[in-house]
């Protein structure tokens, strides 16, 4: 939203919360078809949309010219050993395989659907790109606090844009880590919900 206030547009629009940005990862080996992870516990994340210059003095003056793209994302999780997206990255990370990797900022604000009716989906912006894992993979043990996992993904090329497509059972899972249940449903606890 904004508003023009003579020669100067104002945004009155309300800003996105990190805890609406969502990453997923896929390892390239995953069957087509398969869904992407998204990786257990995530504490932070970050994009880095860079890149190289030539840059040069002449007698008229410094030139600017792009000359690559250099796009990244690092993310920060606590270890759940059982998550699958760490085996992912710790394999890339060994065998120096790619993996695929979504940002997608899912907010009310920003949605749309894609589709026709009555197939009709609710999509989110989306960067995605293949990547490496190009730092160290890195492990942090506070003797009092959660392991802490963070690694790099350098995007090979530079990420796309696009739109991904949630469904509303799928948003619901984005925020909590189970759902609702009735009395006897289930057994076990919420890391290991047996229907």
């Amino acid at each position: 939203m904004t508003e023009e206030k003579g020669k100067v547009k104002i945004t009155t629009a309300k800003p996105i919360v990190g805890k609406k940005v969502f990453y997923f990862i896929q390892s390239i080996h995953a069957e087509k078809g398969t869904g992407a992870l998204l990786p257990a516990y995530r504490t932070d994340g970050s994009m880095t949309l860079g890149g190289e210059y030539q840059d040069e003095q002449t007698q008229q003056g410094r030139l600017l010219e792009k000359s690559s793209d250099e796009h990244s994302i690092e993310l920060t999780q606590y270890f759940a050993p059982m998550d699958p997206s760490v085996n992912v990255i710790l394999d890339a990370q060994a065998k120096g395989d790619s993996i695929k990797i979504w940002r997608v900022v899912v907010d009310e604000s920003v949605k749309s659907q894609i589709g026709e009716d009555p197939n009709k989906k609710d999509a989110y912006p989306a960067k995605f790109g293949y990547a490496k894992i190009t730092d160290d993979v890195e492990f942090n043990d506070g003797v009092e606090e959660f392991v802490e996992l963070s690694y790099t993904a350098g995007i090979v090329g530079r990420l796309q844009d696009g739109k991904f497509p949630l469904s509303a059972e799928e948003l619901a899972l984005l925020n909590d880590i189970y759902e609702y249940q009735n009395p006897g449903e289930t057994t076990g606890d919420y890391d290991n919900i047996q229907k």
